[in-house]
This record gives structure tokens, C-alpha cells and sequence, in this order.
């Protein structure tokens, strides 16, 4: 479980991967890291430097530091297999094109030795006894969180470490932060990966000579970069597009832009050539997993239990997971599975017995407790009569902006734009009041017949969408990025 949520993230931000490294040298778990501190430097036997650089040449020195020679020979690898990775990462969350050097036990800039910096340690897991410096520590300069959006100018870090690392927090838990950046990819991404993600995008259907010819017009500093990965067939296409459309606005290039970071976003993250994707899909893992332990501090799940158990919603539950869910759930806690005999019958409990002989870790168990809660709470009534409410009155009454914003980011615009159809124009205003300036373009003008004209919203399609906005209500009441009182 992720409890120093801030380090795993800049962990993960940083260092992508490297965890399998040092799995892969040894008989190791994994890594568990300490939380955030501000210090001084403290540059051990070993050290590697990460160097960042702006455009505007403004560096950020990121320092890993050990005393095992072991340690560092893996981070030494992972770092010179994986700067350019590093450095698009963190190009694309921070949406501008940084540049990642590096060098191992080379003389630092001594001033920086004075400076503060925040930093932690990561601790490597094994399975057999191991010596106490396999460790090592990470330093970031505290400007470096500016990238992030983090206000650091006249900071004592000392005193205001927990507001960093909550602004930090905050930067995440915007889903929008975390949108890949199309200046950024067409800038950094290499051309058989850009080719590869083109023809991927145009066969899946959702990218048109239109899309293309947009981006030409909005980035024609990389017109040439866009010609060169695709076909003449295609390039005649986006030709004809240009002499058939006289006039593009603005607003329409804002529109294309959004719509294509955002289909990045939302159909990517487990293509393997996408590598950014993946990370996406890390992250977003992280922040699932800090939902999970937010449960858990708010009611355990013996509380959990015996509310599922008063509503008489514990044997439809119990009947929607498998033997190994229900095992893994209560294997450290017999009581609560003696109990289960009053819903389940002898032969079941016995099955499910048959696996309690298993070994779980605690991940495996808040995990399968988490399922078993998820379930209830998607089961409730209340929550459930949703549907049965008319739309109108459910945004009106139940879905306030900043709930659609987290909706928009989980269904994506199409399927708003289409729910919203037949809807008062003023009640559309206020539900996308605060969505990015593209989503909101390309909503009002499906809305009002400008964008996709040709595309006819149905009853069946209007209804659909609109279920669909209701399962992510549900959903992001269920895993606790949103809170819906009904």
C-alpha cells in the first residue's frame, strides 16, 4: 500500500521502472520509501546525478546517492537505459521540453551543498536478511516543484514542507495535469513511435485527415515532422481537406487539440508503444490505492461488514465474488468468517476454506476488502435510484460542476456532449462551467450543431450517454474522488 503517497508519485515520476531493476538483480520484493524530508545534501560513497534543463536553461540537479556498489550498479543501468524516458516524463507532466543528462560520481556544484532540498529514501524489500545500507537516498532541489506547479518563492521548507507536499498532492489528483501534452509529444517522440501512434489512432477510427490538417495549422513548425510518417494517400487526404474548408478559427484548432490529448489520455495507457500511457495508468493506479487506505481510515472493515450485513445487501454481495475474493478478505479475521455461515452454505464456506490456507499479503487483503465494499456501495438503493431520476433534475440537484469536471476526465467529452442534448442551454453552461477551455468548445458546438453535424443524437444514444455519466457518478462516489449526498 502506498502510505507516503508524495514520495511514490515523485518516485514514479522520476524514476519509472526502476523498482523492476532492482527486483530483477536479486531475490528483492520491491522498494519501500520513507516520507519527505528537507535537509542539506548528503552525497554518499556512490552517486548519480540527474541533470534538467529548460529551454530557458534553468537546471534542476537531482542526486541518488548510496553505500552499496550493488545499489548503484542497477541504478547506474536503469539510468542510462532510461534518461530519455525520464526526461519525456517529466516534459510531459510538467508541459514544457526539459532535457535529462546525467553523470555518475562526478564532482557537484558545491554551493547546492548549502542549499535545502527536499528529499527521501527508498529501502529495498527482500525476502532473505540483507545489510542495512541497501538503500538509497533521492535529493531534488526545492525549485525543481515548480514544474509541478508548486509555489516554492520564499519557502522555509522547514516549516512548510506539508503545504509542498500538499500543493504536490493536488497536482495529481487533477486528472487534467496528467493529460500528455501534443506540443511536448510532437516535439520529443520519435518518429517510428509518432508513425506507430498515427496509424494506430487512424485505424481505431478516431482520427481523421481533419484532425490531422488541424494540427498542421496549429503547429506548423512540425507540418514536416506530421508529413514525414505518413502516407501520400493520407497527405493528398489533409490537401483536400485544406482546399475544402476555407476558414479555420481559433476556436476550432483549441477543439482539436483538446480532442486529441484527450482520446491520448483515455485510449493509450496500456499500448505498449505509448510509453507515457503506461505511466499514466501507474499513476493513476497510486492514487486508487491512496482511495483504498482513505477507506479503510474512515470505517474498518469489521464497521464495514456489520453495515453491509444490517442493510441485507451481504449475501447478494457474497454471491458477486469468487472463493479466493472472499478468502482473501477474511483470512486474518475468523470471527468475521464464521459469521459468513448465516448466508453461505456449508458446501461454499467449505470451497472457500479450502484457500484460507493460502499465504496473503496485506495488499491482497485490503484489495479483496475493497472489492467486497465497492460492491456495497454500488449496490445501494439510494445510490442506485439515480437512473430513475429525470436528468434535468439529477444535474440540477445532485451533480455540481466540480463533479463534472472529475466525470469529463473518466467518459470523456464525446459522451457529455451527447447526454447533454435536449437539455436547457443555461443547465449545460453551469455543468461544464469548469472544464477546460477545449472540452467546453467542443461540447456547445455538438450542443449547438456546429461541431459533427452530420452525427444524430437519438433518444437511444442520448440515453445511453446519459447511464454512462450516471456509472461514473457511482463509480467516483464508490472509490472517493467524489462525494454525491443522496
Amino acid at each position: 500500500m502506498f502510505y507516503n503517497t508524495a514520495s511514490h508519485l515523485l518516485f514514479y515520476s522520476l524514476l519509472y521502472g526502476l523498482d523492476h531493476f532492482v527486483s530483477r538483480e536479486g531475490v528483492c520484493e520491491g522498494i519501500a520509501l520513507s516520507p519527505w524530508q528537507a535537509g542539506k545534501r548528503i552525497v554518499k560513497k556512490y552517486y548519480a546525478e540527474i541533470l534538467l534543463t529548460k529551454q530557458s536553461s534553468k537546471q534542476y540537479p537531482v542526486i541518488i546517492t548510496t553505500d552499496s556498489e550493488d545499489i548503484f550498479k542497477v541504478i547506474k543501468d536503469y539510468i542510462q537505459q532510461n534518461i530519455s524516458s525520464i526526461a519525456l516524463r517529466l516534459s510531459l507532466l510538467s508541459k514544457n521540453n526539459l532535457q535529462a543528462t546525467f553523470a555518475f560520481n562526478e564532482p557537484l556544484e558545491h554551493t547546492l551543498y548549502d542549499s535545502v532540498h527536499i528529499f527521501f529514501s527508498a529501502y529495498i524489500r527482500c525476502k532473505t536478511p540483507h545489510l542495512v545500507d541497501d538503500y538509497f537516498t533521492i535529493y531534488m532541489p526545492l525549485e525543481l516543484f515548480t514544474i509541478f506547479r508548486v509555489k516554492v518563492s520564499n519557502y522555509t521548507p522547514y516549516n512548510s514542507l506539508n503545504d509542498i507536499e500538499a500543493q504536490f498532492l493536488q497536482f495529481f489528483n487533477d486528472p487534467y495535469n496528467l493529460f500528455p501534452s501534443l506540443p511536448i509529444i510532437l516535439e520529443t517522440m520519435e518518429n517510428n513511435e509518432f508513425q506507430k501512434l498515427i496509424y494506430f489512432l487512424l485505424n481505431e477510427k478516431i482520427l481523421t485527415p481533419y484532425h490531422l490538417y488541424l494540427l498542421t495549422r496549429a503547429f506548423p513548425q512540425h507540418a514536416l515532422k506530421i508529413k514525414y510518417n505518413i502516407s501520400s494517400n493520407l497527405i493528398s487526404d489533409i490537401l483536400h481537406v485544406g482546399k475544402t474548408i476555407h476558414h479555420i478559427t481559433a476556436r476550432d484548432m483549441i477543439e482539436g487539440i483538446y480532442a486529441f490529448e484527450e482520446i491520448l489520455y483515455l485510449k493509450l495507457r496500456t499500448k505498449p508503444f505509448f510509453v507515457f500511457g503506461n505511466f499514466i495508468d501507474q499513476i493513476t493506479n497510486i492514487l486508487h490505492h491512496i482511495a483504498i487506505v482513505s477507506t479503510f481510515q474512515k470505517k474498518t472493515f469489521e464497521t464495514w461488514f456489520s453495515e453491509i450485513e444490517q442493510s441485507g445487501l451481504l449475501y447478494t454481495i457474497l454471491s458477486h465474488c469468487d472463493d479466493v475474493t472472499i478468502a482473501t478478505a477474511f483470512n486474518d479475521n475468523e470471527k468475521l468468517f464464521n459469521q459468513l455461515s448465516r448466508y453461505l452454505s456449508s458446501r461454499r464456506i467449505n470451497s472457500i476454506a479450502v484457500y484460507l490456507k493460502n499465504k496473503y499479503t496485506y495488499d491482497h487483503t485490503i484489495l479483496s476488502q475493497y472489492t467486497i465494499v465497492q460492491l456495497y456501495l454500488k449496490n445501494m438503493s439510494h445510490i442506485n435510484k439515480l437512473y430513475a431520476m429525470p436528468f434535468n433534475q439529477l444535474l440540477k440537484k445532485y451533480i455540481h460542476p466540480q463533479m463534472m469536471y472529475y466525470i469529463l476526465f473518466d467518459c470523456g467529452w464525446f459522451t457529455i456532449a451527447t447526454a447533454l442534448k435536449q437539455t436547457p442551454k443555461k443547465l449545460v453552461y453551469d455543468c461544464i462551467q469548469k472544464f477546460p477551455q477545449g472540452a467546453q468548445y467542443c461540447i456547445l458546438d455538438v450542443y449547438d450543431g456546429v461541431l459533427n453535424p452530420n452525427i444524430v443524437h437519438d433518444e437511444m444514444q442520448i440515453k445511453k450517454a446519459r447511464q454512462l455519466v450516471i456509472q461514473s457518478l457511482i463509480k467516483l462516489h464508490s472509490n472517493g474522488t467524489i462525494h454525491c449526498e443522496v
